[in-house]
């Protein structure tokens, strides 16, 4: 009977020696991990900093007249998301608004915008990516496309 409570100890001893090994690897982890990848650059789902961040490099790269796309999902508070497919050539800006998704959309369907401009206004509250010189649109009219808020960054 001695011998074999010596044993239960000892295993009680080294499972408590394994979890604590195996809880101090995943702390490690989770403290050297960054809270964010940026596995997919093209992929816009956070509107944080580094999503800002690729915005700005897609406008940047449009004037240069270098091509570029992305996909941005934006949810709603209480629906689907509009899911938005960005593509230029460095010359044109195609820029797809899919709310088909979103039960709660007033406007269900595809609105495809065809412009030759593209900017980011600096607002109090917000940044916001405006289109303009867009095909069916007077040349000076501005389309807010899409927003980040500041206090979200």
């Amino acid at each position: 009977m001695k011998g074999i409570m010596k044993y239960s100890r000892t295993i009680m001893l080294l499972e408590a020696v394994i979890i604590a090994v195996l809880a101090t690897l995943l702390i490690l982890d989770f403290i050297e991990r960054p809270s964010r990848s940026n596995d997919q650059p093209n992929l816009i789902t956070h509107f944080d900093q580094m999503d800002l961040d690729r915005i700005k490099e897609m406008i940047q790269r449009f004037v240069d007249g270098k091509g570029d796309n992305l996909t941005l999902l934006n949810w709603g508070i209480d629906s689907g998301p509009f899911i938005h497919d960005v593509y230029n050539d460095g010359r044109e800006l195609h820029w797809t608004l899919d709310n088909t998704r979103d039960s709660m959309s007033s406007a269900t369907g595809k609105t495809e915008y065809v412009c030759k401009a593209i900017g980011l206004e600096d607002t109090t509250d917000y940044y916001r990516v405006n289109l303009s010189e867009c095909s069916g649109y007077p040349k000076e009219e501005k389309i807010n496309i899409i927003s980040f808020r500041k206090d979200e960054l």
